[in-house]
């Protein structure tokens, strides 16, 4: 909640907007396991995606394997005993209105070490509408760049989507974004 606050002020809200926004919210945890691969060169741990929601606190032994894409460059992200790694995802992408971006990151694996990562993941609740927040929209300076969205129904989507990287956020993204609009369709819950 310290984290989101403090990203809350800097985008010019009130410090418990996010808090708010989160409602009964939704947390998500991930243990991946990444024993020693003779070829690494040949396989990824993780493919290229960025996470759903909101902060992903990612925890993990002392074996590097995290990256993130930075300029169309796989960027190593070593690992520093005692800390956490802290990715922005999605959900705060459209909420900041495309001020913060969320993080593009995979994992490769090691050929002598096994990997361990617990990343727990807070978005949230399932039922909300994301969506840019009110006071971060000027419809002539400042237009909204995504669409809102059940966060339940792009959570799906992006989960469910054969494209990776940051390419679901194509679903909700306007016509006013700077990038193309994806292709990507939801289908309703039944």
């Amino acid at each position: 909640m310290k984290i989101s606050s403090a990203i809350a002020e800097g985008l010019g809200l009130e410090n418990d907007y996010i808090e708010k926004s989160l409602g009964e919210g939704c947390q998500i945890v991930a243990s991946n396991y990444y024993p020693p691969c003779p070829e690494p060169h040949l396989t990824l741990g993780l493919s290229a995606h960025s996470d759903h929601g909101g902060l992903t606190i990612l925890m993990q032994n002392d074996v590097d394997g995290l990256q993130v894409r930075y300029n169309d460059t796989w960027i190593p992200v070593h690992h520093v005993t005692g800390t956490l790694v802290v990715n922005i995802g999605d959900y705060l992408e459209i909420l900041s209105n495309g001020r913060y971006k969320s993080v593009e990151h995979r994992a490769v694996v090691n050929e002598d070490k096994t990997r361990i990562s617990i990343a727990v993941g807070h978005g949230p609740d399932l039922n909300s509408i994301i969506a840019p927040a009110r006071a971060l929209v000027d419809e002539k300076d400042e237009p909204p760049l995504y669409k809102p969205i059940v966060y339940r129904d792009y959570m799906r989507c992006q989960q469910s989507c054969a494209v990776r990287g940051k390419e679901p956020l194509g679903i909700v993204k306007t016509n006013a974004s700077s990038t193309s609009s994806s292709s990507l369709e939801i289908s309703s819950p039944q």
